[in-house]
């Protein structure tokens, strides 16, 4: 695996849907944030998970932890920091993956690897299923955390926003793999997904 791969959870939200805690609920027996680490160390060999408070991520590792930057929102706050992360490291790439998405497919950092080094001027890029677009599971270059900041300055709010203004690549997997970047929000979702029930996370 390559000594230059980063991947942040993003972790920062209110998980309001799940009644709050998100990272904590338990999947499987295990927390949510520590299925996302898992994850995450199959894409990279550097790992972080992006927190707004250090109670989001109780029991989880706190050397691992970054911390959202102030004043800015939802899940750009945890790609701010994980592109700060990355410039810190001087990593190629950072992959962004939310905490709620346990079954992400296997071959997601090197498929959207390959569609930036395509595509060198490219920031960024992320999946599509066919069915919608998977914006948080981003790979993305350091320098694009200059982008950030003049989209943030221009009030923009979005990351589906800062993906079009920066023309990030959309790269497709067929629509059979929907399942694999389906999204835990709600208690009723991590039931669905409960292997030890011998049941399947569906997208449904």
């Amino acid at each position: 695996m390559s000594a230059q791969r980063l991947c942040v959870v993003l972790a920062g939200g209110a998980g309001e849907r799940m009644g709050g805690g998100k990272p904590q609920r338990l999947l499987n027996g295990r927390p949510l944030g520590e299925h996302a680490l898992r994850l995450a160390a199959g894409f990279a060999d550097h790992l972080a998970l992006s927190v707004r408070d250090a109670g989001q991520a109780a029991g989880l590792p706190p050397a691992l932890l970054l911390f959202d930057p102030d004043g800015v929102e939802g899940p750009l706050a945890g790609v701010a920091a994980a592109l700060d992360h990355a410039a810190g490291l001087g990593v190629k790439h950072v992959l962004t993956i939310p905490c709620d998405a346990p079954r992400l497919p296997t071959d997601l950092y090197c498929r959207l690897e390959a569609a930036l080094d395509l595509a060198p001027q490219v920031l960024a890029a992320f999946p599509s299923d066919g069915h919608r677009d998977h914006p948080a599971c981003g790979l993305w270059r350091p320098q694009a955390r200059q982008s950030l900041t003049a989209y943030l300055a221009h009030g923009g709010r979005s990351l589906k926003g800062l993906l079009r203004e920066i023309g990030a690549c959309r790269v497709s997997w067929s629509a059979e793999a929907s399942g694999s970047f389906v999204n835990l929000n709600t208690p009723a979702d991590l039931a669905r997904c409960d292997d030890t029930a011998d049941r399947q996370c569906s997208a449904a």
